[in-house]
């Protein structure tokens, strides 16, 4: 009886990670549909690129050998050559560094207003 507290906590706390990790895979994949865009890669699909960032987080964490890994996911399931497929990795970040640098800004102007 004095668990069920502890455990509803638990189960909330799980599923708020796990929305947080299929928002991450989507937001992902859409940049890197994006990315693809530039370097004329296939199937930019948001299902697709959703798998193929969800292989990139599986895998993408171990050191070295994650990053050529996750070239080879891109170079395989897009159709581009080892250099787009960098340059399409590279441009993800970019495209999300810009995003966050975008979204800080909108959000310090909003909150300035206030003041």
């Amino acid at each position: 009886m004095q668990f069920d507290f502890l455990l509803a906590i638990i189960m909330g706390f799980a599923t708020l990670i796990i929305i947080v990790i299929v928002v991450f895979l989507i937001v992902y994949g859409l940049f890197l549909g994006i990315a693809l865009g530039f370097v004329n890669g296939e199937n930019r699909n948001l299902g697709t690129t959703f798998v193929t960032a969800l292989g990139i987080a599986l895998l993408g964490w171990i050191p070295i050998l994650g990053c050529i890994i996750s070239w080879y996911l891109i170079k395989t399931r897009h159709e581009v050559g080892w250099g787009g497929a960098i340059i399409a990795w590279l441009l993800t970040a970019i495209i999300a560094v810009i995003v966050i640098f975008v979204v800080m800004f909108a959000a310090g102007l909003s909150l300035f207003a206030l003041f």
